[in-house]
């Protein structure tokens, strides 16, 4: 492993810096039409900050979102277009199976902040934590499961987003946010047709990024 992230202490020696989502502050996220709008995930795949299990051993689910559309497609559907090179393209199948959804927590969330004087509390850099590549999954995924069990008031972690500086990134954790929590504020936007395949094209053409067959 490549990454210089350190190991995360034993959990009762973190204090994160606390941000709150506030009660019906918007947030998008983009997904599979098989989960739905405010369904987590399980514990299926590997991502920067999941999946990692509770104290009992029991998988932690969780949601993803981001602050603005923007922030969710390049999150997701750009996650993996390289940053230079002539493979700078996704394939308008890829569209298919994809929403976007318009959630509103019904209460505030307590996300611990890893942006801001958030890391630097951590004593974590950005470089080591946000911006590190996919060989670094198995430590960031360790920084998650310390700062689940820190405290039981976290219910998720909140970041700039790496793929999209002017987004923040959320997850939210399943065993303390509940779907009932969470409400559809919009319908899913399927991707693939206007009007959602509208804005794909927009955010693809400001990032220089082409759709093709």
């Amino acid at each position: 492993m490549s990454t210089s992230l350190p190991f995360p202490p034993d959990p009762s020696a973190l204090d994160p810096l606390l941000q709150i989502w506030e009660k019906g502050r918007p947030w998008l996220r983009c997904h599979n039409v098989a989960f739905g709008a405010t369904e987590f995930n399980p514990g299926l795949g590997r991502g920067r900050f999941h999946p990692f299990s509770d104290p009992d051993g029991h998988p932690v689910p969780t949601l993803y979102g981001a602050s603005d559309l923007d922030g969710a497609l390049s999150e997701t559907i750009f996650h993996a277009v390289p940053i230079r090179g002539d493979r700078r393209a996704i394939r308008s199948s890829a569209l298919v199976p994809m929403v976007a959804s318009k959630l509103i927590a019904n209460r505030d969330l307590v996300l611990a902040q890893l942006l801001g004087h958030g890391l630097r509390r951590l004593e974590v850099l950005r470089s080591e934590l946000i911006d590190s590549e996919m060989d670094a999954y198995p430590r960031t995924v360790l920084w998650a499961q310390a700062l689940h069990r820190s405290r039981p008031c976290i219910d998720g972690l909140i970041w700039v987003s790496r793929q999209f500086d002017t987004a923040q990134a959320l997850v939210v954790f399943g065993d303390r946010v509940r779907r009932a929590d969470l409400t559809v504020e919009e319908p899913p936007l399927a991707l693939a047709v206007v009007p959602g395949f509208s804005e794909v094209q927009r955010a693809a053409e400001e990032a220089g990024i082409l759709i093709i067959e």
